[in-house]
């Protein structure tokens, strides 16, 4: 998987899929409603820690600039 998700978007995945899980715990909103926050909770942390956005990959978006830039050739492998 190549990274599209850039620092400042991972920071901002990750206090969303937080703020779902916490949301399970404090909304209490049932079977059907808690598996929606953990789904979408897991899902963002999942591309939080992975660096890969699958709707990012579709509509070809990259926040990661230079920062997520690929070794190039020309430097030595240890």
């Amino acid at each position: 998987m190549v990274k599209n998700v850039g620092p400042a978007d991972k920071f901002i995945r990750f206090m969303i899929g937080i703020s779902f899980l916490l949301n399970i715990i404090i909304l209490e909103p049932g079977i059907v409603g808690g598996l929606v926050l953990l789904i979408l909770g897991c899902g963002m942390l999942f591309s939080t820690f992975t660096g890969f956005c699958w709707a990012y990959k579709l509509l070809n978006i990259s926040t990661c600039g230079e920062t997520c830039a690929a070794p190039s050739e020309d430097a030595p492998a240890n």
